[in-house]
């Protein structure tokens, strides 16, 4: 008599992503139940490409859907085209005609050109100006999801409003505001002017409701110090859920952020900026270590960023740094998006003898300070407290210079010095 083999245990189901993520499971009901329209807003490092991927993969997979997903620049549609692949579901990069195929793009990912656009195709991954760009009388998606959607105008969210019956917006609203090239002086003060950020606009404009608003409330990337540390510059509550994780160097384990001041003489080009941004840079990737749950190892070059909020700035880095081309060198601009493990930031401030909008700007400043994810030195004027001080006494409503002044106050006095 042959003996029955034992019953097989079930191996362990991995819960779904909606399951893992209650605000996903949010969106995704709102949409299925036939909301128009859903904002998520989002602290840095909180997952919304992630969000944006897996919404658009349940809302194809769970209820045949055509997803349409809007990217805000071509790195960005390259990063979510394949991280929606890795999802399993069927994807395509719209592209110009006869394009060739970019590099680093997923095999997983098919080309689309305008021309071969048609109902079905599952989830289709494009710039906003290559959406702005296609006929609608010729293809329509059943929803449009947004990603970074602080980054897209109103005028531009009204333009794509033709491509989908329904549409999520998902972005950080700390981040910077759209780059408006026009004049927008005939709609100052006006929240749903169509020069204002897209989540913003559209529920300053939603009278009755029917915007649906949620938030992802953690933030991975960053560590409490520097989660409190940005705080100020959210009406949205988040925390901290970031591993341990930090930076090492000769003298033992670094802060998540410090400071180091310089004296400015030279207005923004002062070469004495980017020597010490660069000099901090060179001294991290000298004896830095990251160390992690998954144990230690060295710092390399691709682990640093170094961002400044001027090209002149920027330039000057980029040239002092040549024989490190795998750190990364950009305004604070191109550094929306960006994670790194070390990151030197020039302070917005920084070679200002009077303040202006562009270096209060709270966007430009939040992004300078989030990039990170072990530590962060900020290069700041030692000049810089005195001007915001003055500025003040002069303009006492002036709340973006106030906070500003906050800011370097929190990182002069709790940031250890490097």
């Amino acid at each position: 008599m042959t003996a029955e083999a034992p019953p097989q245990a079930n191996p362990p189901r991995v819960p779904a992503a909606h399951v893992k993520n209650p605000t996903l499971a949010r969106a995704l009901f709102a949409m299925m139940a036939g909301d128009r329209a859903v904002v998520v807003d989002s602290p840095p490092g909180a997952g919304k490409t992630h969000l944006i991927t897996n919404l658009a993969q349940q809302l194809h997979d769970r209820a045949g859907m055509t997803v349409a997903i809007a990217a805000q620049t071509r790195a960005q549609a390259l990063d979510v085209a394949n991280r929606t692949a890795e999802t399993g579901a069927a994807v395509s990069l719209l592209v110009k005609h006869k394009s060739v195929r970019p590099p680093g793009l997923s095999p997983d990912v098919t080309l689309v050109s305008q021309g071969r656009l048609r109902p079905g195709l599952g989830i289709v991954v494009a710039t906003t100006a290559r959406w702005l760009w296609t006929p609608t009388h010729t293809f329509r998606t059943d929803a449009l999801l947004v990603d970074e959607a602080y980054q897209l105008t109103y005028a531009d969210l009204g333009g794509l409003g033709t491509l989908a019956d329904q549409v999520t917006l998902v972005g950080d609203p700390g981040q910077i505001d759209p780059v408006v090239t026009g004049e927008t002086r005939r709609w100052d003060g006006w929240a749903a002017g169509p020069h204002q950020p897209s989540p913003s606009a559209l529920l300053a404009s939603d009278s009755d409701g029917h915007v649906t608003s949620l938030r992802l409330p953690k933030t991975w990337r960053l560590g409490p110090a520097t989660t409190d540390l940005i705080r100020p510059l959210y009406s949205i509550p988040f925390e901290s859920a970031r591993p341990p994780s930090h930076v090492e160097d000769s003298t033992g384990p670094l802060p998540e952020y410090c400071v180091q001041h310089v004296t400015v003489t030279g207005g923004q080009a002062d070469p004495a900026i980017a020597l010490a941004a660069a000099t901090r840079v060179r001294a991290r990737l000298a004896s830095g270590s990251v160390h992690t749950l998954d144990g230690a190892r060295p710092l390399t070059a691709r682990d640093v960023a170094v961002v400044a909020p001027h090209v002149e700035q920027t330039t000057m880095l980029a040239a002092a740094l040549a024989d490190q081309p795998d750190v990364f060198v950009g305004t604070i601009n191109q550094a929306q998006g960006l994670e790194r493990h070390a990151v030197v930031a020039v302070h917005p401030l920084a070679g200002y003898a009077t303040v202006s909008p562009f270096a209060t700007d709270l966007g430009r400043t939040c992004v300078a300070l989030s990039r990170h994810r072990s530590h962060l030195t900020v290069v700041a004027d030692d000049r810089t407290s005195a001007v915001l001080a003055r500025t003040l006494r002069d303009h006492p409503e002036d709340t973006a210079t106030r906070t500003q002044q906050h800011l370097l106050d929190t990182l002069t006095n709790q940031g250890a010095r490097p």
